[in-house]
């Protein structure tokens, strides 16, 4: 039986392990091998928080949940350098039932000058509205607080500016706050005593809402 040298030809290590190597290269086979030819137990793996990242990006595409659709979306405000962008989540509404059923609020308001805030690098703009009609809900006086993505922080902003005339769709926040129900289909500019959508948003307000807020079809 040839068992001998089956086993050596078997061992991918030759013996005497340093046979035929440099000095610095068998220091370094020396160290990865271990006394006795043991190979020393593998470091603990650690988790990648950008792989993480990066899979949650990856997995946010967009889930229809009794017909609203929720996007994950990464936002990258500053472009390339900037640092990680911002993960943002909201819901985004296919018909005008849900879009005005999911408001609190409904109202027809002029938008005075706002502050910025940052909370958690999420940039948004806090400004007095001064209601002019409702059309659903109750607010909690004529002059109402509300916070939006500040305009141009990001690739899905609200496209408010101070001093004119909007229809918003609002949620109660803490504090007597409120918020838009979605970023691009959370409000409508008053144009011509007509409520007119931005440009990414395709649901038109209903004729009952239209009515109550003293606007023409658009």
């Amino acid at each position: 039986m040839r068992v001998k040298p089956l086993i050596k030809n078997a061992n991918p290590i030759p013996a005497p392990a340093h046979e035929g190597l440099s000095e610095r290269a068998a220091e370094e086979l020396a160290a990865l091998v271990g006394p006795g030819g043991a190979t020393p137990a593998a470091a603990p793996r650690r988790s990648s928080r950008r792989g993480f990242v990066m899979a949650a990006v990856a997995c946010g595409a967009a889930v229809a949940l009794g017909g609203v659709t929720h996007f994950g979306l990464e936002s990258d405000p500053a472009g390339p350098g900037a640092g990680p962008g911002v993960m943002v989540d909201e819901p985004s509404y296919g018909s005008t039932a849900g879009l005005e059923g999911a408001a609190d609020v409904i109202v027809r308001a002029r938008l005075g000058a706002g502050r910025e805030e940052t909370d958690d690098d999420v940039r948004s703009t806090v400004a007095t509205a001064k209601v002019v009609a409702t059309a659903k809900g109750k607010t909690s006086g004529d002059a109402i607080q509300v916070a939006y993505t500040t305009p141009g922080s990001g690739p899905e902003t609200a496209g408010l500016g101070a001093g004119k005339e909007y229809v918003l769709l609002l949620e109660r926040g803490d504090g007597g706050r409120y918020f838009l129900v979605n970023t691009t289909q959370g409000w409508y500019a008053v144009e011509g005593g007509a409520a007119v959508a931005g440009k990414d948003n395709d649901v038109a307000l209903s004729p009952g809402v239209r009515r109550a807020l003293r606007l023409e079809a658009p």
